[in-house]
């Protein structure tokens, strides 16, 4: 794949990964100002409204499920450095581009099990807010599409970098 192309193709979902970073950060804001609100009226005026705890856990859910793609995008996933640093450089490559296969692989079933999930729980409402139980399950499959494509990218991306190193060692 040529340089452009992967720019081409790359565009479009640096765009959308921006968009789902700025609405993480807004979402992790909104539950924070939601939960001071609950607090406050729970302590000081003995009254809590009903939907704040459940936009709450909604919030909460949606921020979980699209950091994961951040997460692996920005290499903040869970790894043992100090065995994989000891293993001679192919098979760090080999590692490397199966752990992010199975990333990928992984994000395939949020696609999938996600579309289900969502479809299946669209019959039925949240009990204080009455909307859609499927609006807590539609960002699996977001979530999952970019956790695909992030770990494509960084495959790809290792697979350059060996390469890059075998040609020129004195570099790495």
């Amino acid at each position: 794949m040529s340089l452009t192309l992967g720019k081409f193709i790359r565009a479009p979902f640096a765009l959308i990964e921006k968009i789902l970073e700025l609405l993480s950060m807004g979402m992790l804001m909104g539950m924070m100002i939601i939960i001071c609100y609950q607090v406050v009226m729970r302590y000081v005026f003995n009254q809590s409204p009903s939907w704040t705890e459940e936009i709450a856990i909604l919030l909460m859910i949606w921020f979980g499920i699209l950091a994961i793609p951040i997460g692996v995008k920005h290499n903040l996933h869970i790894g043992i450095e100090y065995i994989f640093r000891m293993l001679p450089l192919p098979l760090q490559y080999v590692v490397s581009r199966a752990i992010y296969l199975l990333i990928a692989g992984f994000g395939l079933i949020m696609i999938v099990y996600g579309i289900e999930l969502t479809e299946f729980m669209a019959m039925s409402t949240l009990p204080a807010t009455k909307i859609s139980s499927a609006v807590e399950y539609i960002v699996m499959p977001i979530s999952g599409l970019m956790l695909v494509v992030n770990a494509l990218e960084l495959a790809w991306q290792s697979y350059h970098d060996f390469y890059e190193q075998e040609k020129n060692p004195t570099a790495g």
